[in-house]
């Protein structure tokens, strides 16, 4: 016999807690979060990082699933005995009928109680006592001791669509499959990649990679409108994470392929290749044309990201859904990383000052003091902004006329979002290719 929950109680300061068997802890490798001593919560973490709670802790109860107490029997071959005594006392002889005393033994092949009633007097002047007292067993599964919950299931390997059958149904093939396993593409939506977008904290994004702790795959994200995979990377992934991108799988059509970007860096290694994707491309060159500009002038165009804001650039992607959340979301950062980010302090040094002067107009400022006029620049990048605080920043007012002139300006409608947002992604990467051609790629300008 061992204990498995430890209640305790410390007279000097009237605490009390309940531990846990640490080798119960300790055999899955459970996370611990805790509130106080009192309120505590154990987490076990899957391949993928995700986190499940396998075990609560109150100052008075503790609950544990019930797959992870079967293994851990299981492995250790052992039983787990619940033990239960409960006790009311009561001055009332019943409802409606005498009480009927008894004192009667239950057995059963996984319980034993017994269950007493009776009269005893000198019970705080209650004269009446029932009792159930026992214990049942949580008997071990013979067929699962050697079943652990770190092992990989080598067989355990979904299919994907390759293409098609001669019937012209979907040929579906697993991952791990000998016959298909040389650069076979599988096709995806683009919102498989949602899940990995949403969460930047944990998974990085690229034209060429998804990543995280715990895992890394190859990917070809450098289409606009869906993502390829070679069916044999696939197979790296636990099947959980399989079935997600299973999920999202679609047939191939025509015009579909290998990127050239995928093609240059990942097969023939030629790593000066731009993306072909607008969106990847565009914190490509956010992130070179930052630098280059301090390199040169000292100091940066755009703020340095600090706080959360890395995150929300890592996470910044052309829509993958038409929807309205999915390009106000888009359009927030996309605004936020440009237009709120643009150093007006250094803009405007030197140049006289002007009240309540925006970031737009600094630039256009800027920019004069260079001799520069680029009227098509400014436009997009005020209809841009409009455009963010009409959807965003405030309530949407059809009156509000700089809005409605964003609105016509970049042709939005209720069905169009995506269109709209690559439109955008694509004009705003065209701003960062024109100032690099004045600023950075020529004479330089007197700072």
């Amino acid at each position: 016999m061992e204990p498995f929950v430890f209640p305790k109680w410390f007279s000097h300061n009237r605490e009390r807690y309940v531990d846990v068997s640490q080798e119960f802890v300790n055999y899955f490798n459970l996370y611990e979060k805790s509130s106080s001593k009192q309120i505590r919560s154990y987490f076990y973490i899957d391949d993928l990082g995700d986190e499940e709670e396998a075990i609560s802790v109150k100052e008075r109860e503790v609950k544990i699933k019930l797959k992870f107490v079967a293994e851990y029997l299981a492995v250790r071959k052992i039983h787990l005995s619940l033990c239960f005594d409960f006790m009311m006392i009561t001055d009332k002889d019943g409802t409606g009928r005498s009480l009927v005393y008894k004192d009667q033994d239950f057995i059963g092949e996984t319980f034993n109680y017994n269950h007493l009633i009776r009269f005893v007097l000198g019970l705080d002047n209650r004269s009446y006592q029932s009792w159930i007292i026992g214990k049942t067993l949580l008997k071990y599964d013979p067929a699962k001791s050697q079943t652990f919950h770190f092992e990989v299931n080598e067989d355990a390997h979904e299919t994907f669509i390759i293409g098609y059958n001669e019937d012209g149904s979907e040929k579906l093939i697993p991952c791990n499959s000998e016959e298909y396993k040389f650069f076979t593409p599988v096709f995806f939506k683009k919102t498989v990649l949602n899940k990995y977008y949403d969460n930047p904290q944990k998974y990085t994004v690229n034209g060429f990679h998804i990543s995280s702790s715990f895992i890394t795959l190859k990917i070809d994200n450098n289409h606009d409108d869906y993502v390829m995979v070679f069916l044999n990377d696939l197979r790296t992934l636990p099947q959980k994470e399989q079935l997600h991108w299973k999920h999202h799988n679609i047939a191939p059509e025509p015009g579909m392929g290998l990127s050239g970007s995928y093609y240059d860096t990942m097969i023939m290694g030629k790593w000066a290749r731009d993306s072909d994707a607008v969106d990847v491309r565009l914190k490509e060159k956010y992130k070179r044309f930052n630098e280059q500009w301090f390199n040169k002038y000292g100091w940066y165009f755009y703020k340095m990201q600090i706080g959360t804001d890395q995150q929300h650039f890592d996470a910044l992607h052309v829509p993958s859904e038409n929807t309205v959340t999915s390009f106000s979301d888009q359009l927030l950062t996309l605004v936020k990383l440009t237009i709120d980010s643009l150093n007006e302090e250094m803009l405007i040094k030197g140049l006289s000052k002007v009240e309540n002067e925006k970031g737009i107009a600094k630039l256009e400022r800027f920019l004069e003091s260079k001799d520069i006029e680029i009227p098509d620049m400014i436009k997009f990048l005020r209809n841009l902004q409009d455009l963010r605080s009409g959807m965003i920043a405030h309530r949407f007012s059809n009156s509000n006329k700089n809005v409605k002139r964003a609105v016509d300006y970049f042709g939005l409608n209720n069905e169009n979002y995506r269109e709209v947002a690559l439109d955008i992604f694509v004009k705003s990467l065209h701003t960062l290719n024109t100032l690099t051609k004045l600023f950075l790629d020529e004479e330089e300008f007197e700072n």
